[in-house]
């Protein structure tokens, strides 16, 4: 089944014909977020991102980074992102699912990721969030999937679009349409390769090879060296 490029999505059609197809628009912080089908009721919203943005619509949220880690990389303030605290206070009044590592006693909504069901499933690939809700959708049984917000252009996502590609692949091969934005790097192989990550994303922040903490490290590492030298 062919990858649909679709720009008509961005149109927002408002008098979709009912369906029983499932469809899941997984919704990152890049500036494609903004084309996602909100007001198409037939459309789930399931969204991630720290990003100082109001959502139209969301279905489910998603937020699967451990609180320390969260902690620490919202600890300063960033322009058009929110900081730990304001980030916290904006989850707890969602009145939608909240996917965390486990249950927060402080977000009413919370829900535990099925994390060790999706390794199971589909192997331990996952270097992003938007690959762990495309293996989620998967798993659930949707019919399709579309990607907005997820832009993965520049080295910052080297790492994240192998495994992407590879679920993408496993998505059309077992049926599910796939909905992309015109322009996106992302190519999906006809025969899709597994990936293997040394470190599952969000899960594994600890260790050395957690590449997202690269930049937290390196600054916490100059104030240590400036501390010392004073």
């Amino acid at each position: 089944m062919s990858v649909q490029l679709l720009e008509s999505l961005d149109d927002e059609s408002v008098n979709a014909t009912p369906t029983t197809t499932r469809k899941v628009a997984i919704v990152g912080g890049g500036p494609s977020r903004r084309r996602a089908p909100y007001k198409d009721e037939t459309w789930e919203i399931w969204a991630f991102s720290s990003k100082a943005w109001r959502y139209p619509r969301i279905t489910r949220w998603f937020e699967i980074h451990a609180m320390t880690d969260l902690r620490q990389q919202l600890a300063s303030k960033k322009r058009g992102r929110r900081r730990f605290g304001t980030y916290m206070r904006w989850m707890r009044r969602l009145d939608c699912p909240v996917y965390m590592q486990r249950e927060h006693p402080r977000i009413p909504n919370s829900v535990e990721f099925p994390k060790d069901d999706l390794v199971e499933e589909f192997g331990h690939c996952f270097t992003s969030t938007a690959a762990f809700l495309i293996a989620l959708a998967m798993y659930e049984g949707c019919d399709e999937i579309g990607l907005w917000g997820i832009d993965l252009r520049g080295r910052k996502y080297i790492r994240q679009r192998p495994a992407i590609r590879y679920l993408l692949g496993v998505a059309r091969q077992r049926g599910i349409k796939v909905h992309l934005r015109r322009g996106t790097p992302i190519r999906i192989p006809d025969t899709p390769k597994p990936v293997r990550t040394r470190v599952l994303y969000a899960y594994g922040w600890r260790s050395r090879y957690a590449w997202w903490r690269y930049r937290l490290r390196r600054r916490k590492s100059r104030r240590g060296r400036l501390k010392r030298r004073r």
